[in-house]
């Protein structure tokens, strides 16, 4: 099963009548191939948990501020903003770190200046060409081609982008596979059953 079945298999199972016991049993193939998949499991995990009613964290966990306004002051030291894809991210971590990019970013730079310098990495080791794509290049796969100079497997590009803006992006690998990044936790819908990443700066 490739991520595009089980998208389908997935709406099809939440398209289900749920009736007084609940939410339908997920689907062995779903949980199966979630479990190998990072871009399919934290979806999963955050249905499972609205299908059994949690309740989530009304308020964030102590000392999450001052760790954000760390962060922050560190990325501004660095004057950079780095974005790693890695391992799959689950739906409590998604809800929590949605408030760092929900701030503003303020990087050092030329007083007025109206765009930002944003690093984006990508470490994809197999990848035989990595593209960015995104809204600020109206979704051209060959605009924004990134570089592995040192063959570590790790692809980069630095782009300014214009500040105060909402920016939704993609990567696009050996031109055929589309992923959001897993380490941004805002998304939106893309239209095509998968979805963007959001970078508000």
């Amino acid at each position: 099963m490739n991520c595009r079945q089980w998208n389908d298999g997935f709406k099809n199972w939440l398209s289900r009548e749920w009736d007084d016991e609940g939410v339908p049993k997920c689907p062995a193939a779903l949980k199966r191939h979630a479990a190998s998949c990072p871009h399919c499991l934290p979806r999963l995990r955050a249905a499972l948990l609205l299908a059994e009613g949690r309740a989530l964290q009304p308020t964030p966990p102590p000392g999450l501020a001052a760790r954000i306004s760390a962060g922050l002051s560190a990325a501004a030291a660095a004057a950079k903003v780095r974005w790693r894809l890695g391992a799959g991210i689950a739906a409590a971590a998604v809800l929590a770190a949605a408030l760092v990019f929900a701030l503003v970013l303020r990087l050092p730079g030329r007083q007025g200046s109206q765009t930002i310098l944003v690093r984006f990495e990508l470490e994809a080791p197999n990848a035989g060409a990595v593209s960015v794509v995104g809204s600020w290049n109206s979704w051209d796969p060959d605009a924004q081609r990134l570089k592995d100079p040192d063959s570590d497997g790790v692809w980069e590009i630095e782009i300014r982008l214009k500040r105060g803006q909402e920016h939704q992006y993609q990567f696009l690998i050996d031109g055929e596979i589309w992923i959001p990044d897993p380490e941004t936790p805002l998304r939106v819908d893309d239209g095509f059953g998968g979805v963007n990443s959001v970078l508000q700066i």
